[in-house]
């Protein structure tokens, strides 16, 4: 009797989906092959890479398969494995590119970590005080941006677009998939903004995402000559000139200040709306409270 392998979740959902198409062309490669030419990779007989092929394997009793056993020291050890190895060999959409790079943001940040005693609030680790050479753990950004060749912002980036597809997965993973597998056509940015909003802001994002039409918006073209007349135009005006550097931040500053009370006495005028318990208008209310606290704190 064949053994059966262990699917741990939290591994399978870590990479993107196969589409339809592709997990049918998957099945007839397979079927046609006679077997399952690359092993599946496990460790403790749990599944890391291989997810689809075994689903196969169940679908159709007698294809022939095999395993590759592999060792980690930790499950965030597993997931940069994951991660690179996924980076290495599939054709991604850049969606899923952008994701897979920043899950592997996310898990090599979790396994330097776990080598050393303490991190800093930038992403970047302390020296282990065991290392005779005095030699630093390298800021993970950069340790991956050297590996795949690209920048350290690019990978940071992609790391708040993960957070974000990760938040949209919660609320929505049918969404979450269409967007890693461009069959939804998102900016990255709208993506991004979910993942760095409050909790109680998410639901509401993601129902405009939905209800968008899914086209990406074409950026307006503006020439250099365009933009080189209006900055002309701008020195013209007598107004725009009387403004130094200071006097724009007291402005912006005492802005901010009537912004924010007039917010506080509107909520006091409505009082009345709270006290009645509607739970819905409550949890806005309270979002935006939290809100305006802090940015109580950043004018003061």
């Amino acid at each position: 009797m064949e053994k059966v392998l262990k699917i741990d979740p939290e591994f399978q959902n870590k990479i993107p989906p196969l589409t339809e198409e592709e997990f049918r062309q998957l099945e007839e490669n397979i079927m046609d092959a006679g077997e399952v030419f690359e092993p599946i990779v496990v460790w403790n007989d749990t599944i890391v890479d291989g997810h689809n092929r075994y689903k196969i394997i169940l679908m159709h009793p007698g294809i022939k398969w095999r395993t590759r056993e592999v060792s980690f020291e930790s499950k965030w050890d597993a997931f940069d494995w994951m991660y690179r190895n996924q980076l290495g060999r599939r054709n991604l959409t850049d969606e899923q590119k952008t994701f897979l790079l920043g899950k592997l943001y996310e898990a090599r940040k979790r396994v330097v970590g776990n080598k050393t005693s303490a991190r800093n609030p930038d992403g970047t680790f302390q020296p282990d005080q065991n290392d005779r050479n005095g030699q630093r753990y390298a800021e993970t950004a950069d340790e991956i941006a050297a590996e795949q060749k690209i920048g350290s912002a690019t990978v940071k980036r992609a790391g708040q677009y993960a957070k974000g597809i990760d938040a949209i997965r919660d609320d929505d993973p049918e969404l979450a998939d269409a967007i890693l597998t461009a069959e939804r056509k998102v900016p990255k940015i709208d993506v991004i903004n979910v993942g760095k909003a409050e909790p109680c802001e998410r639901e509401q994002m993601i129902e405009g995402i939905k209800a968008s039409d899914g086209k990406r918006r074409r950026k307006p073209n503006v020439t250099t000559r365009e933009i080189e007349s209006l900055v002309d135009d701008m020195a013209d005006h007598d107004t725009v000139m009387k403004y130094t550097v200071s006097m724009m931040k007291e402005q912006i500053r005492l802005n901010a200040e009537a912004f924010v009370r007039s917010l506080y006495n509107l909520l006091n005028d409505h009082s009345d709306i709270r006290a009645k318990n509607h739970k819905e208008i409550n949890k806005e209310i309270d979002c935006i409270i939290a809100k305006l606290e802090a940015l109580k704190g950043d004018i003061e």
